[in-house]
């Protein structure tokens, strides 16, 4: 009788056991990180607390916030390095006594795509608007809107930024310089300069010093913003324009032999209210270019021939959100994301791969006040 008991005593024994938890899968969905305004200013009333790290849903578009690194002004514009390892962002301020410059901070890129500062300098200018990297990732180069220069900055093995290494400012009575980034080739470094209506191009050492090599002006008044390369290895690029709302595309021949191909309007010709452009990608294929309109609030579609370098537009889709700025097509070529800053939304849009068109998909994801959108993949 006892051995029966026994037995059922260690019977119920094991049954009791606590069975330990399953492990969750891990989140395998992309991570984009999204630049922000936190602060009001003239042109934006900021109402983001920082850098917002998110997992983009690969089925949906979604957007979901998994973490924020406060701590950092306006970040407006972000880079991510070319090893993954590092996010470098502008704090988009300065112009006052007691800050007379903006700052561009590093972050070191953690598990799931927490970020954790290492350390900040001086921008050197006033409204950093725009970063990014050298093709090695060896430097890392900004572009300070209010004042029209450019910088470099060194980047020690840690992702640590040095002081600047040089500082280039643009000619012109108001310069303000909007972009800056690497060719293709890596080679030479492009500039971007709305108040002087030019684009520059620059040679840079291997100290990280910039020598201009060459410029070319769009038309006056144009105010070219931003610039995009076409992917299909083409040497063909093409510049968007804030001010009169156009996209010019151009040929890159021998040297510094180039070419305007076409230039199209990025406004249905019955729209006459106000509006200014901001950011130009192409589709991975080459094949389609896209713009965003902020005014008539919408992504402009073009189809590109590259034999010819002609534009055909193909679409106006509504961003379902006020005043989009930045935005990203994913490398696969499925998805464009796109930064509603006034809205406090990204709205994401289905890419059709034979045709360029973008279809809506779902609802806009919330995020305060978003003006870059960067995929890490």
């Amino acid at each position: 009788m006892k051995k029966i008991l026994f037995a059922l005593l260690a019977f119920y024994a094991c049954q009791s056991k606590p069975v330990p938890p399953a492990t969750p899968p891990p989140d395998e969905r992309p991570i984009v990180f999204v630049g922000t305004y936190t602060q009001k200013l003239g042109h934006v009333d900021g109402k983001a607390t920082g850098i917002y790290t998110c997992r983009l849903d690969p089925g949906t578009g979604a957007l979901t916030i998994t973490d924020t690194m406060s701590g950092i002004d306006n970040p407006s514009f972000l880079c991510i390095s070319p090893d993954k390892k590092y996010l470098y962002a502008v704090a988009e301020n300065g112009g006052t006594p007691e800050r007379p410059f903006g700052s561009l901070v590093a972050y070191r890129i953690l598990e799931k795509g927490k970020l954790q500062k290492i350390n900040e300098v001086s921008s050197y200018g006033i409204a950093p608007c725009y970063v990014s990297t050298d093709k090695s990732g060896k430097f890392v180069l900004v572009a300070n809107y209010a004042t029209g220069n450019v910088a470099t900055y060194g980047v020690q093995a840690d992702g640590m930024l040095t002081d600047s290494l040089c500082v280039e400012k643009h000619p012109g009575k108001s310069p303000w310089a909007h972009m800056i980034v690497p060719s293709p080739d890596g080679g030479a470094i492009w500039a971007v300069d709305k108040g002087a209506d030019r684009v520059f191009i620059y040679d840079i050492s291997g100290e990280g010093k910039l020598k201009e090599a060459f410029s070319f002006s769009t038309a006056k008044g144009a105010g070219p913003r931003h610039l995009a390369f076409n992917p299909g290895g083409s040497n063909q690029f093409a510049v968007i324009n804030e001010n009169n709302s156009t996209v010019n595309y151009y040929q890159k021949g021998e040297d510094f032999d180039i070419r305007r191909l076409d230039s199209l309007s990025t406004l249905p010709a019955d729209f006459k209210a106000n509006n200014s452009c901001a950011d130009i990608h192409f589709h991975p294929n080459g094949k389609f270019l896209y713009g965003s309109n902020r005014g008539h609030n919408s992504i402009v579609v073009y189809a590109v021939d590259t034999q010819t370098g002609k534009l055909t537009l193909l679409q106006h889709q509504p961003t379902r959100g006020e005043m989009p700025r930045n935005f990203l097509v994913t490398p696969d070529g499925k998805w464009l994301l796109a930064a509603n800053q006034n809205s406090s939304t990204v709205a994401a849009f289905h890419i059709d791969a034979a045709t360029g068109l973008l279809s809506p998909a779902g609802e806009p994801s919330a995020v305060p006040t978003p003006v870059c959108l960067k995929l890490l993949m």
